[in-house]
Order: C-alpha cells, then structure tokens, then sequence
C-alpha cells in the first residue's frame, strides 16, 4: 500500500463537537491527576476561572483514546491541557513500552492544547507475575503545579509546549527512568531496559540540553516507519481497501510545520478523502469513545485551508467511516426522516439512536465533515 504525501495549510481550527457529555468540576486545591476522571474542569480562584483538562493513561496515540477525552473538553472556552506521560512501561513481559513523540506534539500545537508532561513514580506488581506492573501513579504535586503554571501564561499552546519541552523534557523523563527503576526494585519485578530508555533520551542531547529538532528527527522518523509498516497491512478491524497511508506536512500562522499522519485516503479522480475508520467487529456500533477517537482526528484535517500533492492543489473531504453489524447505509448529513428510518430499520436503543442524531448534527455544525455508517465486511 501507498504512502501519500500531502503538503497543506490551517488558517483556523473552528469546530462544534456536539457529543458532549457531562463535566465534572474538581478545585485546583486539592486537585490529584491519579484520583480524578480521565477528563473535566479545574477551577482556579472563581467558578467564572478554570482550566479544562484531559489526562493521558500512555503516551502512545492509538492505545487508549486519549484523543476522545480531549474531544470531550474541546468545546468548552477556557484552556486545554492535556496531561501526558514521557514513558508508560508496564513491564518486560508486555511489549508495552511507550514514549511520547513529535507527532503527538504537533497535534497538540496546532489544536492549541497544553501539554504537561508527566511520569509514573509509583506502581504495582501484578499478582502472580515476576514482569508486569498496574496501578501506575503519576506525581501529582509535580503536574498540579504545572497547571497553576499554565493559568498564569499568557501566550500560546505552541510557545509553551515549545519551552515545556525545551527547559523540563530531560528532567521528566529522567524522572521516569529513575522511577522505574525504583519500582523494579521496590516491588522485584522486571521491566524493560535502563539503559535503553537512556540511549533513547540521549538522541534528544545536543551539548547537555534537550534539542527539539533532535527530538522531532529522532521520533518522526520511527513514526514514519511505523506508518509505512502499517501501509503494508490491512487490520481486521479497520478493513482497508484500496486506500494509502497519508503523511501531511502542515504549517499555519505561527509559523514551522507539523506533521500528522491519516490511517486512510482514498482517491475519486482528482478528488481526495481523508478517512477515520472505526468499527464494531462484534455489535452494532463503536463506542462512543472509539468514534469520539476518530472525530478529534478530523478536526484539522476538516480545517485545512489548502492541501497539495506534490506540487498540485487538490479538492479533498474528511469522512469518519463507523461499521458495524447494521443492516443498510446511511450518509450525514442527512435530514431528519432518513436518520429515523435507518435507526428504526436497525432497532437502535434510545441510547443508539440519540447517537445516531448527534453525529447527524455535528455533520450539520461542521461543512467540511461527512459520516457514513454501514456495515462492516
């Protein structure tokens, strides 16, 4: 399969999540990122000043939909941050040994969300096993520090993420290295490799400090290889078919380029699809977070202003695809009537249905999104 390389440019992100589920508040006070939900409201001095956030369980994009508890603050006004571990290592006998990369960083840039970065400092051995650890806390009086941080900062995402990472990258993941060392000790359990955490940090190094172009080099280049490795597979449950792997290189105001990748892109003559796919292999639909997964990652491709293949100017579209075991099709936006016929040929709960309707409707608050639904095979 194909690697495409799109070149493209983002003059604003505007965009109406309308999947919007109920927020819990939590008061910077005593706020703990281990003891809160996945995402809500952090209240500062007044009700009026608040921060809204999302924490992140690993730093790898594709484990844990961490996408989908941005998408769940994204329509609020106040700040974003997003709370992200450098490294999740859950033990030698897993080959979950995760670190953030450039990639991630830019989604965050051009969405305008604050990064903190973060590490595990304690965890437990999974019973009965001598490699594996759960129950991994992170520092909570380090990461709600960083908050009141970012409530004070005046500037950008991009300028903060930029120097978060610049001035506190190697000391974090420093931390984390030390950490787990620690628990391996603490709890006599194996996990992965020191030293190898270490040879990978020092591909960041440039005279002593952390170097964001070595950083990016490093990282993209093993996402990109990634990318290219899936391109010659077709997963079961996304049902590839005739479709490339695309790369774009976006840039926008703020200036410098970033870079996103898009599991599908189809091709129609001189018109392109940039396809999410989601799919139920065994019920009617996704869950709700899965599909929220994929709408976060249409809403820049949704509002790029240009996009070139090469040195052409192509016409293109975003698309969510959700497949499951339903009976028949239907595209959104649609009006009214054929939603509740396609619901009603399925016999969708209240639950389902009311999904259904609010996909509908965030195809209706934003032009540039289309959804199909159908069925998988």
């Amino acid at each position: 399969m194909t690697l495409l390389s799109f070149t493209g440019f983002i003059k604003d992100v505007i965009y109406t999540p309308c999947l919007i589920p109920k927020i819990q508040t939590y008061a910077i006070s005593d706020f703990n990122v281990n003891c809160v939900k996945p995402f809500g409201i952090i209240t500062l001095d007044t009700l009026q000043n608040n921060i809204a956030f999302s924490k992140w369980t690993s730093p790898k994009r594709t484990r844990t939909y961490p996408f989908a508890k941005i998408y769940n603050t994204y329509h609020l006004n106040s700040k974003k941050i997003t709370v992200i571990p450098v490294i999740k290592d859950e033990g030698a006998g897993t080959d979950n040994n995760d670190r953030i990369n450039f990639i991630t960083l830019s989604w965050m840039n051009l969405l305008n969300v604050y990064i903190i970065l973060a590490w595990y400092e304690t965890a437990d051995r999974v019973a009965n096993t001598t490699d594996r650890i759960t129950n991994q806390k992170l520092n909570a009086e380090y990461v709600r520090q960083k908050i009141l941080e970012v409530s004070h900062y005046q500037l950008t995402a991009l300028h903060w993420n930029t120097t978060h990472f610049e001035r506190d990258f190697q000391t974090i993941y420093s931390n984390a290295v030390n950490s787990y060392e620690i628990i391996a000790t603490t709890q006599n359990v194996s996990l992965h490799s020191r030293q190898k955490h270490l040879e990978v940090l020092n591909n960041f190094i440039q005279n002593g400090t952390f170097d964001s172009q070595k950083f990016k080099n490093y990282t993209l280049s093993r996402s990109l290889t990634a990318t290219h490795r899936e391109s010659m597979t077709t997963h079961r449950l996304e049902y590839l078919s005739d479709g490339y792997k695309g790369i774009f290189f976006i840039s926008n105001y703020l200036g410098g380029v970033y870079h996103l990748t898009a599991d599908e892109v189809y091709s129609q003559g001189k018109l392109f699809t940039i396809q999410e796919s989601k799919n139920s292999s065994k019920g009617r639909l996704p869950s709700e977070e899965d599909i929220k997964d994929g709408l976060f990652k249409l809403i820049l491709f949704s509002n790029l202003e240009t996009l070139f293949l090469g040195d052409t100017q192509v016409e293109f579209r975003t698309r969510l695809k959700i497949t499951g075991s339903v009976k028949g099709s239907l595209h959104l936006p649609s009006d009214t009537i054929t939603v509740e016929d396609f619901c009603q040929k399925n016999s969708f709960s209240g639950k389902q249905k009311q999904l259904i309707e609010l996909l509908n409707e965030e195809t209706l608050q934003n032009p540039k999104l289309n959804i199909v639904i159908t069925q998988n095979g």
